[in-house]
């Protein structure tokens, strides 16, 4: 296909992006295989992927952006009071938005406060025995 395509001129070197059927063309799935081919079946209407390819880009995009919400909390480090007092604010703004459930950010909170009251415990520094 790709020497008859070079012969033509270099038309078509690339797989067709739409597929003619009678008289109308139909768009093709843009989705690339493992292969390096592309998927080739019909496009759902107004999308550029088939239905399996559009549903699945859909969950690789939901898993994602879940990644990405858990990593911001593990991401900040928790040194003083003022980035603590940063987390709080960022728990209390996704809350908010609606981004985290309220379970989650009870649950944030509870480990929010769990390290403000080591924090508080470690600048009172050791115990002196008598």
């Amino acid at each position: 296909m790709i020497l008859k395509n070079l012969q033509n001129g270099g038309e078509g070197a690339y797989p067709p992006t739409r597929r003619e059927m009678g008289t109308t063309t139909v768009p093709l799935c843009q989705h690339w295989l493992e292969k390096g081919t592309r998927c080739r079946c019909p496009a759902m209407r107004g999308t550029r992927y088939c239905f399996s390819h559009r549903h699945a880009q859909a969950r690789d995009a939901k898993k994602k952006a879940e990644r990405a919400r858990q990593r911001w909390f593990e991401s900040t480090p928790l040194d003083d009071a003022p980035s603590v007092q940063r987390a709080i604010g960022q728990v209390m703004t996704r809350l908010l938005s609606g981004s985290i459930s309220p379970k989650q950010a009870g649950q944030m909170l509870y480990k929010l406060q769990t390290v403000s009251v080591n924090l508080r415990n470690e600048e009172l520094g050791p115990r002196k025995e008598k």
